[in-house]
C-alpha cells in the first residue's frame, strides 16, 4: 500500500517539474516569436511549433496532476445521498471503471505509436520527429494509472468511503 503512495508522490514530483519546463517553453517560445516578428521584423517559424507541442504535453500532464489532487470534475449527486459501505462500494466501482478506461486508452496509444507511419512523421518547421510530441499521451496515461491506483487503494482501505 505504501509503495503505491510513494510511487504516486514520486510521479507527482516529476509531473510538477515537467509542467514547469513545458510552461516555460510556451512562455519563452511565444515571447520570442512576438519579439522577433513585431520588433525585429524577422519571424521565428519554429516558435509556434514549440508552443503547440509544449501545450499538448502540459495539458496531458495537468490532467494527470488533477487526478492526483482529486481535483477532476465529478458528479457527486448519487454519492452525496449514500452512506457507509454502499458509498464505499459505489466509489470503488467508479475508480475501477476509471482505471479500466485509463488502461484501455494507454493500450490504444501504445498501439498507435507502434504503427509504422508514426515513426516517419516529422514536424513541418523544425523537422523534429512527431513521436516526441505524441509521447505525451502514453506517458501521461501511465501517470494517471498510478494516481488512479492510489485513489483505489485509499478507497479500499478507508473505513466508510469518506477518505475521498
Amino acid at each position: 500500500m505504501k509503495i503505491v503512495y510513494r510511487l504516486s508522490d514520486w510521479v507527482y514530483k516529476i509531473e510538477k517539474v515537467l509542467a514547469v519546463i513545458f510552461g516555460a517553453a510556451i512562455l519563452i517560445s511565444l515571447s520570442a516569436g512576438v519579439i522577433y516578428r513585431y520588433f525585429l521584423k524577422v519571424p521565428l517559424l519554429w516558435s509556434d511549433e514549440i508552443a503547440i507541442f509544449s501545450l499538448a504535453w502540459i495539458t496531458f500532464i495537468g490532467g494527470s496532476m488533477g487526478i492526483k489532487q482529486n481535483a477532476s470534475p465529478s458528479i457527486t449527486m448519487l454519492t452525496d445521498f449514500l452512506k457507509g459501505k454502499v458509498k464505499k462500494f459505489v466509489l470503488i466501482m467508479g475508480f475501477l471503471v476509471m482505471v479500466a478506461f485509463i488502461g484501455y486508452v494507454l493500450y490504444l496509444s501504445v498501439n498507435w505509436l507502434n504503427s509504422p507511419n508514426i515513426l516517419v512523421q516529422k514536424s513541418n518547421t523544425m523537422q523534429m520527429p512527431k513521436i516526441w510530441s505524441y509521447l505525451c499521451i502514453p506517458i501521461s496515461f501511465v501517470f494517471m494509472l498510478v494516481h488512479s491506483l492510489e485513489l483505489l487503494v485509499k478507497g479500499l482501505y478507508s473505513s466508510d468511503g469518506e477518505a475521498f
